[in-house]
């Protein structure tokens, strides 16, 4: 992805898309929604002087008991599902760089995004993950120069441009 300022001052990016859905835009929603529930006030609390040494001492063989329990009890409530999320993003990181590759592998073409605040402007398919970066810079250094990426994204051997109805048309 690149962001760069037009001639008119306009911000511009041009990134290449790997997903044309609202998929791709799920983890900054998720960031924006956890951000607005949270407020720092940036106060530090006082522990105060009468603060326990925190040795715990322990009368009989119940209180190892209950302590061994609780250890349990907080090993399958907290350990195991975070074992279980790292799994799966084990395999969400495995499901990705086969996409990657089968991308590569069967030559499925890059979708190439030239959009501002308001929208997308342009959009193109690129044939070639080399290529597609290579495209991707043509198109954001035309931008910084004219304020357009006409030339970078028109049709030619293995770019394809794509018609822009909204920042809704994606499939």
């Amino acid at each position: 992805m690149r962001q760069v300022t037009a001639p008119d001052g306009t911000v511009h990016v041009v990134r290449i898309e790997w997903i044309g859905n609202r998929i791709r835009r799920a983890p900054s929603d998720l960031r924006e929604r956890i951000g607005r529930g949270r407020k720092r006030t940036g106060k530090v609390v006082d522990a105060g002087e009468d603060v326990p040494s925190g040795c715990i001492p322990i009368p009989d063989e119940f209180a190892l008991v209950a302590i061994v329990v609780v250890a349990v009890l907080l090993f399958f409530v907290f350990v195991t599902p975070l074992l279980a999320g790292l799994i799966e993003l084990l395999a969400l990181a495995l499901i990705a760089f086969g996409v990657w590759g089968f991308r590569i592998l069967f030559r499925r073409p890059w979708r190439i995004v030239h959009e501002t605040s308001d929208g997308p402007v342009e959009r193109c398919l690129v044939v070639g993950w080399r290529r597609s970066h290579r495209v991707m810079n043509d198109a954001a250094d035309e931008v910084a120069e004219t304020g357009e990426a006409r030339q970078a994204l028109r049709f030619r051997d293995h770019v394809h441009p794509i018609d822009v109805e909204g920042p809704e048309s994606d499939a």
